[in-house]
């Protein structure tokens, strides 16, 4: 099966967002572009990045501690729902 990928420019147009956010978040290794072109598994964290870029007004740097402390967040989240299987089990 072959997966689609939509270009930057394409992509871009219909969401009205300058192309050069997308690469610099690219640039930054937050998300991972295909040449000039944008893979569908990206498309969910994008939107929410684009959100905070033009709705929130955080820029690149920010955007990358947000992702990282999201990060945190579920791995924490997923440690905590671990513990209590486990605290389950022995009691």
């Amino acid at each position: 099966m072959k997966v689609e990928v939509i270009s930057i420019t394409e992509y871009c147009s219909s969401c009205n967002i300058d192309p050069e956010f997308i690469r610099s978040l690219d640039d930054s290794g937050i998300i991972t572009l295909t040449g000039e072109h944008i893979h569908p598994d990206q498309f969910t964290e994008l939107e929410r990045y684009i959100h905070l870029h033009y709705d929130l007004h955080i820029n690149i740097e920010g955007i990358d501690a947000i992702r990282h402390l999201l990060g945190k967040v579920d791995r924490m989240q997923q440690e905590i729902h671990e513990l209590k299987t486990r605290l389950r089990l022995h009691q």
